[in-house]
């Protein structure tokens, strides 16, 4: 695997690349750019969506905390995998260009370095799993629970997200898929509990107002 991993890894982040994809990759792959977004439409599901919408909104949340915070900062650690950019000579290192906030220079030129090796492994977090595609493959996950159509495009949308993360040279290609499997598991543990909570306290309401027998 070790061999067929560098192999398509340099494939990908140097063969496979053009000027278009310098600039693409690293959109789609930065959160900076996307947070507003994500914040806005967070808003108005909370606001228009009524109870699906909260349903949704609360999937969310637990698949964050069960996919990132816990699958993905437990597994970094116990692996401790190094990301390319810092352990590989000649990676092609791709982001956008370093103005802040980055929303406000997407369309300035990439940032685009070649790598060297780092003293220090870990100084950009460590390769396995990859938190956006697991992120994201959750998103898709729990968006197709309550509209297929639409979590079927975002996971089109989550393959780009994880073919930039190795163009960019963030991750292993063998990072990729156990990162998609836990994203499903963890959008449909999600969602599966959110609708319990939910469940639970819709039978609550329903016995609190019950009258009461006399």
């Amino acid at each position: 695997m070790g061999n067929l991993d560098t192999v398509l890894f340099d494939l990908i982040n140097r063969s496979w690349s053009s000027p278009f994809l310098d600039h693409f990759m690293p959109l789609i792959s930065s959160l900076d750019v996307w947070k507003p977004f994500m914040f806005a439409g967070a808003l108005w599901v909370l606001i228009l969506g009524g109870k699906s919408g909260r349903l949704f909104l609360l999937s969310v949340a637990i698949g964050l905390l069960l996919g990132d915070v816990i699958l993905s900062h437990a597994l970094k650690h116990v692996f401790a995998r190094p990301r390319p950019r810092d352990i590989r000579v000649g990676v092609i290192v791709r982001s956008l260009s370093p103005g802040e906030p980055k929303l406000f220079h997407v369309f300035e030129p990439p940032n685009v370095v070649v790598s060297e090796p780092s003293t220090d492994l870990v100084r950009h977090g460590n390769s396995f799993p990859s938190s956006h595609v697991i992120n994201f493959f959750m998103f898709a996950t729990v968006a197709f629970r309550f509209r297929r159509r639409a979590g079927f495009l975002l996971g089109l949308v989550g393959i780009a997200v994880a073919w930039s993360r190795i163009y960019c040279g963030a991750h292993w290609p063998s990072d990729i898929p156990p990162s998609v499997l836990i994203g499903v598991f963890s959008g449909f543990v999600a969602h599966h509990f959110a609708d319990l909570i939910f469940r639970l306290l819709a039978k609550t309401n329903r016995e609190e107002s019950a009258p009461n027998p006399t």
